[in-house]
């Protein structure tokens, strides 16, 4: 007996000893007290947890309270009251308190959904409501309730409640005609997020045009709001589900938008168009209209029309005169992989240069499996005596030799130019620079950053071939371009090139938004080397997901290939910009 009182009495006195030491030190007091007052899992440990949480001030402390109230969750009294506590405090306007109260309860699981859903409908601070949400995925997809369809709506915040492909997941999974007309309401309401409105229009995407008349009066509804938009991002959103969808019932809105200011809006309401006409007489002559823009769209289509006349058309497109047209009819006969396109890419290969060149390479070897390099006398030689009958590889095929040259590319005929090993291939190039105070950092033989960076710059300025267009866009909370526009390179842009970058000093914020936006207003720009250390802190957009896909929009009429150098740490933002244009990623020290 008296061993057993010792074994009952000994979590009293622990509890005991670490609520004087909660007294005694407060916000000093190690994060693991709080954890083991959870793991006794007693009511008197709860109830030192409970008087610690007037006994701290910080978010840390705060944080370690809440979560050690998950140990309780078994015992069917104190695990009421612990959910009760925690959703007391994450309901409340203090903001050091309710969102790691928040967070903790969205941890909880299905023992916490109903104070989940009393928090997201009525959470004092947008943060925790968004946070309950997380907690809240898998009711929501089961219940279907429109009730919970306008917490969603209400209170989502990208990346606090999940992923943005969770939330359009969750938006797509409502199908009733009542859900789209609160969908499109809220398109339309002042108060709005533009996050959500953009979430909304990419899951509209998911409903293939045609599955059933009440489900695309539904959709139409919605995407009908959003090409009526004063935000041309969101014009050009609905626009793309359109395009997705395969087809659409507002088609004069489309129409009326061919003509929109926005080159990105322009393109795909051309596209849709032409999709849901099946118009391949029209793409052809669009082939030919004077905007490149329209031109590019045509290409698009024509890659997807078995119509007569239209890969011929598409071939043509090799030789329009604006390069973003040329590249876009590159990378579309890529796509459609026709054993007749082989030898007017081989001619597309001997009028190129800089990086198109290299498209054209790269799809020659996808299509073909062959790497005979830049040489266009072997390319002509093995279409003189392999062209007739030739059958093309696989696309299984193809990506391994496509693995096989991006691992051992050739610099044949290109500049031996390279910058932190990413060989650079283009004669149209801008270096955007993070200049930022993070970049002041020691990493190497009391080397910072930014000096590792100005070596590895003015070591490619040194080899960059005369007559090459170049510039360099230093950024920190401005970007700071070293000349407007590309400079063709000579002895003078070298010099002036290697003292410009001596005089950098590290200092400020992260304006990635700033410094990408720089280089896409210069028209002659192909591609762009990024270097960054850190997230985006300063700009007009500092949301990596936002960012990539504004860059991701402004892309989609430039066709610019974006290499992405992340220093210090791995990017998500860096990875999907570089994934999302063709371009390669690596992590540096």
């Amino acid at each position: 007996m008296a061993l057993s009182g010792v074994l009952v009495a000994a979590p009293q006195s622990r509890a005991l000893e670490i609520s004087s030491t909660i007294r005694r030190e407060g916000d000093k007091t190690p994060v693991a007290l709080f954890e083991e007052l959870g793991a006794l899992k007693t009511a008197q440990a709860f109830g030192v947890l409970e008087r610690s949480i007037g006994q701290v001030k910080s978010a840390s402390k705060y944080r370690a309270i809440f979560t050690a109230m998950r140990h309780f969750l078994p015992d069917e009294e104190l695990g009421e009251k612990a959910i009760r506590l925690t959703l007391r405090y994450a309901k409340g306007r203090d903001k050091v308190e309710a969102p790691p109260a928040a967070t903790a309860l969205a941890g909880f699981g299905a023992a916490a959904t109903e104070a989940l859903l009393e928090l997201a409908a009525e959470g004092k601070l947008p943060g925790p409501r968004a946070s309950a949400l997380q907690g809240l995925q898998a009711e929501i997809l089961e219940r279907g309730s429109l009730d919970l369809l306008d917490l969603v709506l209400e209170s989502w915040i990208t990346p606090r409640s999940g992923t943005q492909a969770q939330a359009c997941a969750i938006i797509g999974s409502f199908r009733e005609l009542e859900a789209f007309k609160r969908m499109a309401k809220y398109m339309g309401a002042k108060k709005g997020s533009y996050q959500m409105r953009q979430t909304i229009l990419l899951a509209m995407g998911s409903h293939p045009f045609g599955t059933s008349p009440e489900l695309d009066e539904g959709v139409e509804q919605v995407l009908y709001r959003g090409v009526q938009s004063k935000d041309p991002r969101l014009r050009y959103y609905a626009l793309d589900a359109m395009a997705t969808r395969g087809g659409t019932e507002s088609l004069p809105a489309v129409t009326r938008l061919t003509k929109d200011r926005d080159p990105a809006v322009r393109r795909l309401a051309l596209l849709v168009v032409l999709r849901c006409t099946s118009n391949a007489k029209g793409a052809v002559g669009l082939s030919r209209a004077s905007d490149p823009v329209s031109r590019q769209a045509a290409a698009i289509f024509l890659a997807e029309s078995s119509a007569p006349g239209a890969l011929e058309a598409l071939h043509a497109l090799l030789e329009d005169e604006d390069s973003s047209v040329r590249a876009e009819a590159i990378r579309q006969i890529g796509r459609r992989r026709e054993v007749a396109s082989i030898l007017p890419l081989i001619e597309c290969l001997s009028r190129e240069n800089g990086r198109l060149r290299g498209d054209a390479h790269f799809v020659l070897t996808m299509m073909t499996g062959m790497d005979l390099g830049f040489r266009v006398g072997s390319w002509r030689s093995f279409w003189r005596d392999k062209g007739d009958g030739f059958q093309m590889p696989t696309l299984e095929e193809a990506r391994k030799i496509a693995a096989e040259l991006a691992a051992n590319q050739s610099e044949e005929g290109m500049s031996a130019v390279s910058f932190y090993g990413l060989t650079v291939i283009s004669d149209s190039f801008v270096l955007v620079v993070d200049t930022s105070g993070s970049m002041s950092a020691k990493v190497k033989d009391e080397k910072t950053r930014l000096d590792i960076a100005k070596e590895q710059i003015n070591g490619a300025v040194k080899r960059i071939r005369d007559g090459s267009l170049f510039n360099v866009i230093p950024f920190a909370d401005n970007a700071r371009p070293m000349e407007e526009v590309l400079i063709e390179m000579g002895d003078s842009l070298r010099e002036d090139s290697v003292l410009f970058v001596e005089g950098l000093r590290a200092a400020g914020g992260t304006n990635v938004y700033e410094g990408l936006a720089a280089a896409f207003e210069d028209e002659l720009v192909d591609t762009i080397y990024l270097l960054t250390d850190g997230d985006p802190s300063s700009g007009a957009i500092t949301d990596s997901v936002e960012l990539r896909e504004e860059v991701q929009r402004w892309n989609s009429v430039r066709g610019i290939r974006i290499h992405c150098i992340s220093v210090g740490k791995a990017s998500a933002l860096l990875k999907g910009l570089a994934e999302d244009s063709g371009g390669d990623y690596t992590e540096v020290k």
